[in-house]
């Protein structure tokens, strides 16, 4: 059986055990035996992620181990969230409406993160330019940076994201029990625009 294959178990996991909303199986490389790490969450009321129950867990042990390889262990773990900020500073062309250039700027980021990311997908920071730069109001993109957000309404994860940034700066990658969110969109996306 492949990754792919316990991924859409878990997926197809009858409902009246409960439901996830993102699964990740990795092979765990530090393990001597055929050991799985499947990395899981569930989302809350208003649709943001959040560590599936313990009750959740155990149904999905119960479910798989009725399905997987009789050589294959599997841990259930959960997945890191990482909440994120974007902000971003552009330049506008002089005959358009700043303030109207910002507001749609605004909404094609938040159009972008409208799908919910993979547990271990990165962010291609390139596109977020590729977006802005497209637009009409927008002569040119010269800033976007990405930031953690923790503590209070946030998850209380911390990631260093300058680790995990490529060499040219357009791929912000995600280590393989990681999510990116970004939870509260009319907050957590900034910009300037001159």
């Amino acid at each position: 059986m492949t990754a792919s294959d316990y991924e859409a178990l878990v997926y197809r996991m009858p409902g009246r055990f409960g439901s996830i909303k993102r699964a990740r199986i990795y092979r765990d490389q530090d393990s001597f035996k055929r050991n799985l790490n499947l990395y899981v969450l569930s989302e809350d009321a208003d649709g943001n992620f959040m560590k599936s129950s313990q009750l959740l867990k155990n149904n999905i042990k119960t479910w798989l181990n009725n399905h997987r390889m009789i050589n294959d262990t599997i841990d259930i773990l959960d997945a890191r969230i990482i909440n994120i900020r974007i902000n971003f500073a552009a330049v506008v062309d002089y005959s358009q409406d700043k303030v109207e250039a910002l507001n749609v700027a605004l909404t094609e980021i938040e159009n972008m993160f409208s799908q919910r990311l993979d547990i271990g997908q990165p962010i291609y920071i390139s596109k977020i330019y590729d977006i802005l730069n497209n637009l009409d109001e927008i002569v040119d993109v010269t800033n976007v940076q990405i930031t953690n957000e923790s503590g209070g309404r946030y998850s209380d994860q911390i990631l260093n994201l300058k680790e995990y940034i490529s060499a040219d700066g357009r791929i912000l990658y995600a280590p393989e029990n990681t999510v990116y969110e970004l939870k509260y969109p009319n907050l957590d996306i900034k910009g300037t625009i001159r």
